[in-house]
């Protein structure tokens, strides 16, 4: 009877652990679920509609020092990086953060004829607005197969165009203030707030 206690007790305890990826090198890596509630805790979401008609749908995350780390630990689980490249891929997410503020963003409007961000004629303007600062954006459409891009925004669908969107002041020093990331054109116009 004591053994069977124990068995079922054993059982019980790891059925609640979490399970954690650890690389032949030794690193330990986020669980899939931690990383999902990273990119949460960095994100935000825009629908906007006209009646019934769905003018707008965009969701977006800031690319800060935390997300950086949980997209490495991310790489690593579908790509088996190995050290090195690991160590690289950390070096150049830190030269970014260092000199521009990034945004990953999934942008869906029903006209194909307004998804134009990335143009130089494009009719739309994207904002910076962080600590009474304003910085204008550029977007920059991401040409990476679906799967891929999936892997890493697990948020994005076929439906919608990934863009990055780029602003002239370091994300390390606007990452722990409040951000709004505006989007504004005749189309319409929406705001993604991202909270430190």
């Amino acid at each position: 009877m004591r053994q069977l206690f124990g068995l079922v007790l054993i059982t019980l305890l790891s059925a609640c652990a979490s399970t954690y990826e650890v690389t032949p090198s030794g690193r330990t890596l986020r669980t899939s679920d931690q990383y999902m509630e990273v990119l949460e805790q960095h994100s935000d979401k825009i629908r906007s509609y006209s009646g019934f008609y769905n003018v707008l749908d965009v969701e977006g995350v800031a690319l800060n020092s935390k997300v950086a780390a949980a997209q490495l630990d991310q790489n690593i689980r579908l790509y088996q990086w190995s050290e090195s490249k690991y160590q690289e891929e950390k070096t150049k997410f830190e030269q970014r953060l260092s000199k521009q503020a990034e945004f990953f963003v999934s942008f869906f409007t029903p006209e194909r004829k307004n998804d134009d961000l990335f143009k130089d004629t494009t009719v739309w303007r994207i904002f910076l607005d962080v600590d009474g600062r304003r910085f204008e954006g550029k977007a920059t459409r991401v040409k990476l197969p679906l799967a891929e891009i999936q892997g890493i925004y697990p948020f994005h669908n076929r439906f919608a165009t990934p863009y990055i969107f780029t602003f002239p002041v370091s994300m390390l020093s606007v990452e722990s203030k409040e951000m709004k990331v505006t989007m504004t054109g005749p189309v319409g116009s929406g705001t993604l707030t991202i909270k430190p």
